[in-house]
């Protein structure tokens, strides 16, 4: 199916005005879920330039399912209420590490807010790491530091496994250093290097961490247990996915997750749409995919 760049131009700007109405909303849903769906089996693939949150420059390509999001939509579904928490707390002079960064979602917006800080953002797939970095490169931001790795409880090397659904939306997000046998066939595999948070900020001489954002699909206990003493020194606020799924893949628990906060004297909240939290006691609060707000007390 051929699916012109003209095309997406002339649709996008009739849908992502009418998301945000109250009475084209729910037709405008139905329209860009059939937009990405038909965009997604396009051949050739269809790459654009796009503009989303004030005007962040962002290339993306309509057959990856986060990229399609930003395209259409202009934010990455699920996401909105931690952006806005991010957009209301880091300072203008902030420091900001995004670990998981992707195509740069997070870092682009923390880059243009923190316009006198530092935004240090981690991917270690060497596919997205490009497409992170052109991004950044596209907005001349100068203020960010690009490290393709990933971070973990200890250095060393690993396999990336990324998964691969030719002919459907691609989830490129979804790459996990841990897999199953039902989806191996699925998948191809990267090798990728990892380090310990605690070590980059000793090694880059870090002073302030205000904001640590972490998506890394089950990973993401043993990277906070490389940060412990970056938390413990600098206290950030932190956002976290918590995926059930990815977590039970990585043979971790949501008590697990609770423990290690209280151990540090952090609040865990669960981050709605709007940015309002909802405080979170007991893992039986938890739904298959959240996003946290882990906050000192």
């Amino acid at each position: 199916m051929r699916m012109s760049r003209i095309q997406a131009r002339l649709l996008q700007a009739i849908v992502r005005p009418a998301l945000k109405t109250n009475l084209l909303k729910h037709a405008a849903w139905r329209v860009v879920l059939k937009l990405r769906n038909e965009f997604a089996h396009a051949v050739p693939p269809v790459e654009l330039e796009t503009t989303f949150d004030e005007n962040i420059r962002i290339l993306t390509s309509l057959s990856d399912h986060i990229e399609s999001q930003v395209f259409w939509q202009g934010f990455q579904e699920a996401d909105e209420g931690v952006i806005l928490l991010l957009k209301r707390f880091l300072p203008s002079d902030g420091s900001f590490i995004d670990v998981g960064a992707n195509i740069g979602t997070f870092t682009l917006v923390a880059a243009h807010r923190a316009v006198r800080g530092q935004v240090h953002a981690f991917e270690p797939s060497a596919h997205h790491f490009a497409r992170l970095a052109h991004n950044v490169e596209l907005n001349d931001f100068k203020n960010v530091a690009l490290n393709r790795k990933g971070l973990y409880d200890q250095p060393g090397e690993a396999v990336l496994f990324l998964p691969s659904q030719t002919g459907e939306m691609n989830n490129s997000g979804a790459a996990s250093l841990y897999t199953s046998a039902l989806e191996e066939t699925r998948q191809v595999s990267e090798a990728v290097s990892l380090i310990r948070l605690d070590d980059y900020v000793r090694e880059k001489s870090i002073g302030r961490v205000d904001i640590i954002k972490i998506d890394i699909e089950g990973a993401e206990l043993k990277a906070l247990e490389g940060a412990r003493e970056t938390i413990a020194r600098f206290r950030p606020l932190v956002f976290m996915e918590l995926d059930l799924d990815n977590l039970e893949r990585a043979e971790r628990s949501p008590e697990e997750v609770l423990q290690y906060w209280k151990s540090l004297n952090y609040e865990v909240s669960i981050i709605l749409l709007t940015g309002e939290t909802v405080p979170v006691t007991s893992p039986k609060e938890f739904g298959l995919h959240q996003n946290l707000q882990c906050r000192p007390f």
